[in-house]
């Protein structure tokens, strides 16, 4: 979203928001991709959910950019990059094209939320382009067929973003992802990040998800991986953080108190602490 058409936003959050790089973009697969980059080191790529951006992940960009290469992507639809169909094989097809055009090697890719649903399947490949894994408050897909319906749901959130704009939408939306009481300050700050989703975006990676079934998938994750669950997440339903540790019986699995569906921009440093150790560790045991 474009800092002058923000008026309406805090100068404290236009004050953080314009301390990120530019975004930059690279062709994939004969479409550009958007992501921004900071620092230098070796790699971590985040990677957001249906509601954010590249813009997501600002802390842990200024935050851990002193001792990594810290790169953010802009999913298909969002950002500046290219929409696609909504297959979750055609977004991990971007995402493995993002990570060769990048070049990046002893990589840790963290997935929140879509994004981890995305990353624990290119992670899942016979020869996965990552080291590490970290699954965010996620979840396995909602497995349904090719020609179930869009839902009431998906629809009245397309038209409400469409009718209300992107500010009112993201300031409405960003109340129901987080835990309460929340900063007022870290509030706007995923509202401001949610109003840049575009209505086509959120309305092809949502179908993507609920067409997208990863059951079948963890078991062939063989690298290191660490899922993370919020503690008071009131997006990814109960039933579905617990059949993801059960599908993930090697990985480490850590609950984060106190924070909703947006624990990087909730409790940025906590967040940090749990991943700092995890990427820099030359190897992970499985609690």
């Amino acid at each position: 979203m474009p800092l002058s058409s923000a008026s309406n936003w805090s100068p404290s959050v236009i004050d953080l928001m314009q301390r990120l790089p530019e975004r930059e973009c690279v062709e994939v697969n004969g479409l550009p991709m958007s992501y921004r980059s900071m620092g230098s080191g070796t790699p971590i790529l985040f990677m957001h959910g249906l509601l954010g951006s590249a813009d997501s992940w600002v802390f842990q960009m200024l935050d851990l950019s002193t001792r990594h290469r810290v790169i953010a992507w802009d999913a298909p639809g969002y950002g500046q990059s290219s929409e696609i169909e909504p297959d979750l094989d055609a977004f991990a097809e971007q995402l493995r094209g993002l990570i060769s055009a990048l070049s990046l090697s002893s990589l840790t890719v963290v997935g929140h939320s879509m994004g981890g649903t995305l990353a624990a399947r290119i992670a899942a490949d016979p020869a996965p382009q990552m080291d590490r894994l970290v699954l965010s408050c996620t979840h396995p897909g909602y497995g349904e067929p090719r020609d179930t319906p869009p839902t009431e749901k998906l629809l009245d959130r397309i038209e409400t973003l469409k009718k209300q704009g992107g500010e009112a939408y993201g300031r409405g939306r960003a109340t129901h992802m987080v835990a309460h009481p929340v900063d007022a300050f870290l509030l706007e700050v995923a509202a401001y990040v949610a109003a840049g989703t575009a209505p086509d975006g959120l309305f092809t990676a949502t179908r993507m998800l609920q067409f997208a079934d990863l059951r079948p998938f963890y078991r062939k994750i063989k690298i290191p991986t660490l899922v993370l669950f919020g503690g008071k997440d009131p997006v990814v339903r109960p039933d579905l953080s617990a059949e993801l540790k059960a599908l993930t019986p090697n990985a480490t699995h850590t609950t984060l108190p106190n924070v909703g569906h947006a624990p990087y921009l909730e409790d940025a440093k906590g967040y940090e602490a749990v991943l700092t150790p995890f990427i820099e560790s030359s190897h992970n045991s499985s609690e």
